[in-house]
């Protein structure tokens, strides 16, 4: 018999709540990053249902829960449990890490970070740029205000609901002097470029379909950001690329936001060879997988 010394009375516990959560690839990257740190440590899903958040939330604390990723349909929800919370994270009003601290736990906003990883990976920056936000959901938030946080020169927020994206741009505007203009998705062509798009919709996960109805508007981008990435090339990027625009998927946003939460957990930060060869072992894992 083989005796399990791995988890242990050190161990120190991470985890997400979402509902539901068992489709959730980051205890996969939460546990090969604590691997390659050579931590004591073990991240797990908690299906947490809405109405058994705060309780939740209460309880994590208790059992002395290190740190803790939110996703859906939480990210909005959690606020009022939390002890305190992010600056950037209030102005969008959604969070998707907490960081406990000596008074519970502290919310923060690390999808911006990964959005904004996608950029500066593919030496790309919203500075002084028009930018295009195709949906007005929860990702659409962090991305709105990223777009304000770097100096976007101008911004529209493209959604089958017009009444969303009015929402989501005076939002923007409360904070921001940045010019945002809500628009529908039949707008979208009559657009002027050059326009970088980040594309947050679910539109293309399940069927073939792109949120853009005419595939020439893609003449007018130099770069998009689809955070879908099931399946890996969406329609989107499949369009946009054949009109010579360079496009990424959601990967690197979801490996990279979740490389940040684990930094702000730790308080350190990986050197970018590490988060380079642990994004390219997840990739080639997952599209295995997808294979």
């Amino acid at each position: 018999m083989q005796i399990q010394t791995k988890i242990n009375g050190q161990t120190a516990l991470f985890g997400i709540f979402g509902h539901p959560v068992k489709h959730s690839f980051s205890p996969i990257l939460q546990n090969t990053l604590a691997a390659l740190l050579g931590e004591n440590a073990v991240y797990v899903p908690f299906p947490v249902p809405p109405e058994g958040l705060e309780a939740a939330v209460k309880g994590a604390f208790a059992l002395g829960v290190q740190g803790l990723n939110i996703t859906i349909p939480h990210k909005q929800a959690i606020l009022p449990f939390l002890a305190g919370i992010d600056p950037l994270a209030e102005r969008i009003g959604a969070v998707n890490t907490l960081c406990r601290r000596e008074n519970g736990f502290w919310g923060y906003n690390t999808d911006v970070l990964g959005l904004k990883k996608c950029f500066s990976l593919h030496h790309r920056s919203l500075k002084g740029e028009r930018v295009l936000l195709i949906g007005a959901g929860g990702a659409a938030n962090a991305a709105a205000f990223l777009a304000a946080e770097e100096g976007a020169d101008a911004l529209w927020i493209a959604n089958r609901t017009l009444a969303k994206a009015q929402a989501l741009s005076q939002r923007v505007r409360q904070w921001y002097p940045l010019p945002v203009h809500p628009i529908s998705l039949q707008d979208i062509p009559h657009l002027e470029g050059p326009l970088l798009v980040i594309q947050t919709t679910s539109v293309g996960m399940e069927r073939d379909e792109s949120p853009v109805l005419d595939p020439s508007f893609w003449q007018k981008v130099p770069f998009v950001v689809d955070i879908i990435y099931t399946p890996w090339q969406t329609r989107t990027l499949r369009e946009a690329r054949a009109q010579g625009a360079e496009g990424v998927n959601g990967f690197e946003m979801l490996i990279y936001q979740g490389i940040a939460s684990a930094e702000l957990w730790r308080n350190i930060q990986l050197s970018p060879h590490e988060a380079q060869a642990l994004y390219n072992a997840l990739a080639l894992y997952y599209r295995e997988g997808q294979a």
